[in-house]
């Protein structure tokens, strides 16, 4: 049985992939309390991170660095003596730096990378009853006795990103006590965007029940929030562009509601136990990264050449989109009032 007085963690991104990975950290850390957990992320991710109690150290890599920033971090983490490597991302990367480290042990967990590529390209579905991939990475970690404690993502924005989310909210006009409403329409690749129209359709309707409507995105969503600002017939704060990682957070804990695409916000909005309206067209639940079930609604159209991808695409590879087109404005306002009133 393990007894790990230094265990490292390895989860380079994205923003998804590494708030999934906090249930691991809160468990290890409960199973180990003594131990001392360092946690490697790319910096762009880091502010997921930074204020986690649970993690000792945090080390970051800067892409921008390319290989000879990577090379220098293999270099001093081999320099160092690991009880226990944790390995939650298992590419390139990871294996070059896992071969020169001084360790007692290396875990990782199964990426289901065949039965994914089946499912995508032909439609064999060997994933049905799959895990989501927070529980699959607990694979890793089996073998210990750490086991998933079922409370869920965890992401702590720490107080600075609190004061900085109430000035910025003053100067669009919100006034303490209104309820806040996010509508995040962005994601990492384009065929994963529902209707920009319909998202204008449930925040006015959001609006119109009393919400202050904020829509929030990353810099390159910022003219797509922008849009669907000036397609309302109410009125809504485009704040994408504006916040970073720890911001974002502590507004979505403010909300009453985020209405999202399958992206980053959607595991950030659950990790500040705020109800999510889940859009997914390209991706179904088999992949992994369906919404924990806890206050939370998907909206899909079943469609029969879902999925078409892993990750997303520039464009639907069949040209209808039909499996954000059948997705009707009135399917998400009926489920985003189902969470509000519920």
């Amino acid at each position: 049985m393990l007894n790990p007085s230094k265990i490292l963690i390895l989860r380079l991104g994205s923003i998804g992939d590494v708030i999934l990975t906090t249930p691991l950290v809160r468990a290890v850390r409960a199973r180990f309390p003594q131990a001392e957990i360092t946690f490697l992320v790319k910096q762009e991710f880091a502010d997921l991170l930074r204020h986690n109690a649970r993690i000792d150290r945090l080390i970051t890599f800067d892409k921008a660095t390319g290989f000879r920033g990577w090379r220098q971090i293999a270099r001093s983490l081999s320099r160092e003596r690991f009880d226990w490597v944790i390995d939650l991302h298992r590419n390139a990367r990871t294996r070059y730096l896992k071969a020169g480290l001084r360790a007692g042990e290396i875990t990782t967990y199964r990426k289901q990378l065949l039965r994914r590529t089946l499912l995508v390209r032909t439609g064999i579905n060997l994933l049905a009853g799959a895990p989501p991939i927070m529980n699959r990475y607990f694979e890793a970690v089996a073998r210990a006795g750490v086991r998933y404690d079922g409370r869920g993502t965890e992401v702590f924005p720490g107080p600075e990103a609190g004061r900085k989310v109430l000035e910025l909210l003053a100067g669009e006009g919100y006034e303490p006590g209104s309820v806040l409403a996010a509508v995040c329409p962005g994601a990492s690749f384009a065929n994963k965007q529902w209707l920009p129209e319909r998202f204008a359709a449930v925040a006015d309707d959001l609006a119109a029940r009393g919400h202050f409507v904020v829509l929030l995105g990353g810099a390159r969503d910022e003219t797509l929030c922008r849009t669907i600002a000036a397609t309302m017939r109410g009125r809504a704060a485009v704040v994408a562009g504006r916040l970073g990682l720890a911001e974002a957070a502590a507004l979505l804990g403010s909300c009453a509601l985020a209405v999202t695409n399958d992206s980053g916000l959607l595991h950030l909005a659950q990790s500040q136990r705020t109800p999510v309206v889940a859009i997914y067209g390209p991706t179904t639940a088999e992949l992994g990264y369906f919404p924990l079930p806890e206050r939370s609604v998907v909206v899909q159209a079943h469609i029969a050449c879902r999925p078409c991808t892993h990750n997303g695409r520039r464009r639907c590879p069949k040209g209808h989109f039909r499996c954000m087109r059948e997705i009707g404005a009135d399917a998400v306002i009926a489920a985003a009032r189902s969470l509000l009133e519920g």
